[in-house]
């Protein structure tokens, strides 16, 4: 899940899981995740701080604290006097994004209903990242890209 940055995501999914979090208990819950993701690759653990398939069996502190920094910069979640960690609006936003189809299942929500907003936000976020990326990284893709320009426009002109 690259295109949100996949530390980002399993921060904020730990933090709307388990409510303000210190680094630590962060740290601690997002390697829970990555064990059980581990167990069930059987074998091929991919941390989402490295790009590739970089292995590694422990997540650092240099890796969740300057995202941690990072993530209150960019308003997806606010360090409290306390130290812990807790997600702003826009930070639930993101989970809701990220994780709707997920709790649809356990909530009254129904999985195949997807509001505009949502899918608006989840399209918003997902061009925010692709706008950060080196251009070379890119390139490759610039047909899907132009793909997908030209479905948004079909839907824009249908709106007139």
């Amino acid at each position: 899940m690259r295109q949100v940055g996949e530390l980002r995501m399993w921060i904020l999914h730990v933090i709307d899981e388990n409510g303000p979090s210190n680094g630590v208990e962060i740290m601690d819950n997002v390697q829970i995740h990555y064990d059980w993701q581990f167990q069930q690759r059987k074998g091929t653990h991919i941390h989402p701080h490295h790009e590739g398939n970089v292995r590694s069996k422990r997540l650092l502190p240099g890796s969740i604290y300057p995202m941690l920094k990072k993530m209150v910069s960019e308003g997806l979640i606010t360090k409290q006097d306390d130290g812990k960690y807790n997600l702003t609006e826009d930070g639930q936003i993101v989970v809701t994004n990220l994780f709707e189809h997920f709790q649809s299942r356990n909530e009254h929500m129904d999985h195949k209903t997807i509001s505009i907003e949502n899918s608006l936000e989840a399209m918003n976020w997902h061009v925010s990242h692709i706008e950060d990326l080196d251009k070379e990284k890119i390139a490759p893709h610039k047909e899907s890209i132009q793909l997908l320009i030209e479905r948004l426009k079909k839907i824009k002109e249908s709106l007139k």
